[in-house]
Order: structure tokens, then C-alpha cells, then sequence
């Protein structure tokens, strides 16, 4: 019985590390400011693709961005989502797609945070509609 807790625990363990967490498919940080955000048609996202060796570092920075106001809101994907993948993403944010000043401004802080290769920006009612492959992107920058 014993074992068999022990073996549950580790299935479903619970990390602060994006790298480590098995107990959900995601971790999400909000900005203080903006706490009242929530994916509509309007929202999108700066996609960032990262391999589980780097996923823990780079989500830190994110983090510190958003709890620094520099940021809306972002989310990682955990072990968990990542098991039959090979690597984690980390969406950062708009609260409008066509905004395309604050989709810029947000791009520049993705960038003093050390993200400097091209991103892709994908709108949120993309995603929901199941637009993925070579024509996803809204915007590359």
C-alpha cells in the first residue's frame, strides 16, 4: 500500500519547476495590473519554444517580467503537457491582436529578456479554431 502512494506521488508530482511538474498541464503568472485578463477573439500570444534543459531559466525570466508589470500574462507548459513532446512553450500575452503597438512593445520586452530569434504571434481565436502548421502565425517578429 505504502508503494503504491509512493508511486502516485511521483506519477502526479507537484513542482514550482515548469521541467519537473506532472500535477498539471500548465503554469500561469498574471500581472498585478492586470489580473482581469482572459482569453477572448482579441487576445493572442508570442510563442516561445524551448527544450526541457532551458524550459525552468527562461520561464523565470517571464515570470519576473509579468510580476514586474513588464508583462500581462503568460503561461508555460509543464512535463505533464510535454510528455509526448519534445520540449515546452511559453505564450506571453496581448490583450488585443490588432493593438499592433503593444504587440510590438511586449516583442521588445520578450527581447531585453534575452529572446532575441524571430517569434511567432498566433491570435487566440486561431488556436481555438485549430489553425496550426505553416500558416498559423500572425505575425513573425
Amino acid at each position: 500500500m505504502k508503494e503504491e502512494i509512493g508511486a502516485e506521488a511521483r506519477l502526479f508530482r507537484k513542482s514550482d519547476k515548469p521541467s519537473e511538474d506532472l500535477s498539471c498541464n500548465w503554469h500561469y503568472k498574471k500581472s498585478p495590473s492586470y489580473n482581469d485578463f482572459a482569453s477572448t477573439d482579441a487576445a493572442g500570444k508570442w510563442c516561445i519554444f524551448v527544450s526541457s534543459a532551458e524550459v525552468d531559466e527562461e520561464w523565470s525570466k517571464i515570470r519576473d517580467a509579468v510580476a514586474g508589470d513588464q508583462l500581462m500574462c503568460a503561461k508555460v507548459s509543464t512535463a505533464r503537457r510535454t510528455m509526448s513532446r519534445d520540449g515546452h512553450v511559453i505564450c506571453v500575452y496581448t490583450r488585443d491582436w490588432a493593438d499592433r503597438e503593444d504587440l510590438m512593445r511586449a516583442r521588445e520586452v520578450l527581447r531585453s529578456l534575452g529572446f532575441l530569434e524571430e517569434l511567432g504571434y498566433k491570435r487566440d481565436i486561431d488556436t481555438r479554431s485549430g489553425k496550426y502548421g505553416l500558416h498559423e502565425w500572425h505575425l513573425r517578429a
